[in-house]
């Protein structure tokens, strides 16, 4: 009896095990979002971001073009018929020929090196361009991510002081009832409740802009939903601001882009002073002659080479000189523009990051302590009477204030880091 009873027992802890196993989210039918991570998120943008792909392909057309750069012109095939007389007959004179020719051109010696060197340079500033929209997306994915981090967060703050503020109403409800309070304070905290509702509605629509701008730029569904982000944690940059200049000089891509375009004018100054020699063309012919009734005729071979002359150089060359050397000055003064904008933005930002990251300890380590401990003092002296209920209301208020803004501080803070790892150009934290 006691034995069939064990197995009976056993049986029922066997089938109840999987359930027991379960969440009580998935018990009662809810889906978890998925957590986010960033670094994942990176990778695919990198791997499916339109504008990234668009900036390969376009890095593969331009490789294609250095081999053409560096290739002879076509060869000239021709057909023709030479000294026919006018009544068309090919057997009465002797010099009357039906004549085949290929002709070859040869540019000067160095011109075709240097069209070559031109293309490649063009196509490694096209790959420069790459990594800039590498750079750019990567800024985007990041401060759309911690925008919507920076959205979860801030929802939780908002249900969390929702409760306590509903808390709040239903003690200035009794205490309005059993005459130890006024209708004013039980109001006030209905409020401040309507309001928390109404802020959640807004992150709500928030969060879901943010949603489908994050599926814009991992080119997924439009609806898909992307889940929750990793809670945000503080982060320090050790570089200074002269190594982070220094950094982007070498290293940022727009600058490094523009780098290489400077060099492929270069090229093509040396090409334009090239011009001024003459590119040469062989020709070789064969016409075959047709006997006439008394003489057999032999057929003929032809061999020419012949050379263009830049006669008018000063005004065909010289002027193609004089234009890369003016198309040079102005990409450099371009690029020092660039550089000097470049390096402005770094210490900008540095101050900026540093700037939060103050803000960031003061929040952390002083205000929202002290806020919390103001809190706590508040609620006691209410409920033993000694302060009215506006005391720890407002006290409850600005705590929530402060919460707001101590996330929203660390929210600025990364993404001011990611404006300048891509004004620099590179990773700077792990």
């Amino acid at each position: 009896m006691i034995s069939g009873l064990t197995c009976i027992l056993k049986k029922i802890f066997v089938c109840l095990i999987p359930f027991a196993l379960l969440t009580p989210d998935l018990i009662f039918g809810q889906t978890v979002a998925p957590v986010l991570n960033l670094d994942q998120l990176i990778e695919e943008a990198g791997l499916n971001n339109p504008e990234i792909l668009a900036a390969k392909m376009k890095w593969e057309v331009f490789k294609e073009k250095v081999p053409q750069a560096r290739a002879l012109p076509d060869p000239m095939l021709g057909f023709g018929i030479v000294s026919l007389p006018t009544n068309f007959s090919f057997r009465e004179e002797d010099m009357t020929m039906k004549e085949i020719s290929v002709s070859q051109m040869f540019p000067f010696y160095g011109k075709r090196k240097l069209m070559g060197e031109m293309a490649e340079k063009e196509a490694e500033s096209v790959y420069n361009e790459i990594q800039e929209r590498v750079n750019r997306v990567v800024r985007d994915v990041k401060t759309a991510y911690y925008d919507l981090s920076h959205v979860y967060r801030t929802t939780e703050v908002v249900e969390e002081n929702k409760r306590i503020l509903e808390d709040f109403a239903r003690i200035a409800e009794i205490r309005y009832t059993v005459g130890g309070g006024i209708q004013q304070d039980m109001l006030k905290a209905h409020v401040g409740i309507s309001k928390m509702a109404d802020e959640l509605i807004m992150l709500n629509q928030r969060k879901r802009s943010l949603e489908a701008k994050l599926n814009a730029l991992l080119d997924r569904p439009p609806g898909n939903s992307v889940g929750k982000p990793e809670e945000v944690t503080f982060q320090q940059i050790s570089y200074t601001v002269e190594e982070l200049q220094e950094m982007a000089g070498g290293i940022n891509p727009v600058l490094a882009g523009m780098k290489k375009m400077i060099e492929a004018r270069e090229k093509a100054y040396d090409l334009a002073r090239r011009e001024y020699y003459p590119d040469i063309t062989f020709k070789f012919a064969y016409g075959q002659r047709d006997n006439s009734p008394d003489m057999s005729r032999r057929d003929m071979l032809t061999g020419m080479m012949e050379l263009n002359i830049p006669v008018f150089y000063k005004s065909k060359q010289d002027r193609k000189l004089a234009e890369s050397k003016a198309e040079i000055a102005n990409l450099e003064a371009q690029y020092r523009g660039m550089k000097n904008e470049i390096l402005f933005m770094v210490a900008d930002m540095v101050a900026m990051i540093r700037q939060r990251g103050k803000q960031y300890a003061l929040y952390s380590t002083e205000i929202i302590p002290i806020a919390k401990l103001q809190v706590s003092s508040a609620m006691n002296g209410y409920q033993v009477g000694k302060v009215d209920f506006m005391t720890p209301f407002e006290s409850q208020m600005s705590l929530y204030r402060y919460e707001l803004e101590y996330h929203g501080t660390i929210t600025e803070y990364e993404k001011s880091v990611a404006d300048l790892e891509a004004a620099v150009g590179k990773a700077l934290r792990r």
